[in-house]
């Protein structure tokens, strides 16, 4: 196993351990990551998937609020777009239709949703600023329509993923870490996929100097090596669980914290530091970036080129000049064009998404755009009949 090799040791030594306990690979990588983590983001809570961690957070602003006597804070506000799990809780969430209407039934109550401002499709007239302030007035109304004192977190991704990449402009994060602070909301930040560098940052909060009051992380903290994830909370999250309470609180699953995925995080946060992947991130992001608008930026199809750090999508439109999304159908086979062609894409709806490696280098990422321009090339000449 890669990870550093450091893996194998942990896995040699007996390990009679249980989740009530902690142990030492756990508490050095939550030590570590307390180094890592923006402002006073220390206190941390592991799990194992992307989902488990957001639910985390959610449970762990719940029982802040009961711990205040604030009982009737159990709402949490989301964003249209916006994934954060396949879990029931998580489901609640999602801004996507599609993946959750299978399983209304099963919906949590208590969650509402917000357009996040998408520059692409909605800024108008009007330039980023004005767009922030529209979509953080919306926020606003939204929770004042809940009621604040409903309402215990704003859930929110620095981008959206699974929505298409989408990327605010700089000043939505301030925005809304304004208006929770204004309404007592707090405000979660799902770092599942923005978090340990993949945006030029080691966090895409960091972008804008934003310390949420939950932070949940996964992926990136052990590369995909061994699944983990955490639930990282501020001071005064954590002074609402002293040592000495008897009360059940948050619970847990079996394999948080296990010490072998806890080695992996640790020996791939060290090897991340060692090889300056962050730095290479935003570098080698801002190549991909100028690469692909420079090769396909004017063409038909092509209606944007964004990305920051080393997510980079490319948002695709029918070539008649109206700017409505290219038919999913035909956006879906640029997976099998990229994969002929020797690259791995991420192709669905309107949008094909680049997530490279952190450690890529200069050759390959000019290797790669040559490789989107072919196959956008090859798309644009299906479209035009």
């Amino acid at each position: 196993m890669g990870a550093g090799r450091s893996p194998r040791p942990s896995t040699s030594r007996p390990c009679a351990w249980r989740r009530q306990f902690s142990n030492r690979p756990a508490a050095e990588l939550a030590a570590k990551l307390a180094t890592l983590t923006p402002g006073d983001l220390k206190y941390t809570m592991f799990a194992v998937s992307g989902s488990e961690a957001n639910e985390r957070s959610m449970q762990i602003a719940r029982h802040y609020w009961l711990a205040k006597g604030r009982a009737d804070k159990h709402k949490v506000i989301s964003f249209q777009g916006g994934y954060h799990g396949a879990t029931t809780g998580t489901f609640a969430v999602c801004g996507l239709p599609h993946l959750v209407a299978p399983y209304a039934p099963l919906q949590t109550p208590g969650f509402a949703k917000v357009a996040p401002p998408h520059p692409f499709r909605d800024r108008g007239a009007g330039g980023d600023e004005e767009l922030v302030a529209r979509r953080a007035g919306e926020l606003r109304e939204a929770i004042l329509r809940e009621g604040p004192e409903t309402v215990s977190a704003v859930i929110m991704e620095p981008i959206l993923s699974s929505g298409g990449f989408i990327i605010p402009p700089l000043g939505w994060l301030r925005a809304v870490r304004a208006i929770c602070d204004e309404l007592e909301v707090l405000m979660i930040a799902d770092e599942v996929i923005t978090g340990f560098g993949r945006t030029g940052r080691w966090f895409g909060c960091d972008h804008e100097g934003v310390v949420p009051d939950l932070m949940s992380v996964a992926k990136g903290i052990t590369s995909g090596y061994v699944p983990l994830s955490a639930s990282i909370a501020r001071q005064h999250l954590a002074d609402a669980f002293p040592d000495g309470a008897t009360q059940e609180n948050v619970h847990p699953n079996t394999y948080a914290a296990h010490p072998v995925a806890c080695a992996a995080g640790l020996a791939n946060l060290r090897i991340m530091e060692q090889d300056g992947l962050v730095d290479n991130a935003e570098k080698m992001g801002g190549r991909l970036l100028e690469g692909l608008q420079s090769a396909i930026g004017q063409h038909p199809i092509v209606g944007e080129v964004r990305g920051r750090g080393l997510m980079v999508c490319v948002d695709l439109v029918e070539p008649d000049g109206s700017g409505r999304p290219l038919d999913g159908t035909r956006v879906l086979d640029l997976d099998r064009k990229a994969w002929d062609r020797g690259a791995i894409v991420y192709a669905r709806g309107s949008v094909l998404r680049l997530a490279p490696p952190l450690c890529i280098t200069g050759e390959e990422v000019d290797q790669l755009v040559g490789v989107v321009a072919e196959s956008i090339e090859e798309l644009q000449r299906e479209v035009a009949g």
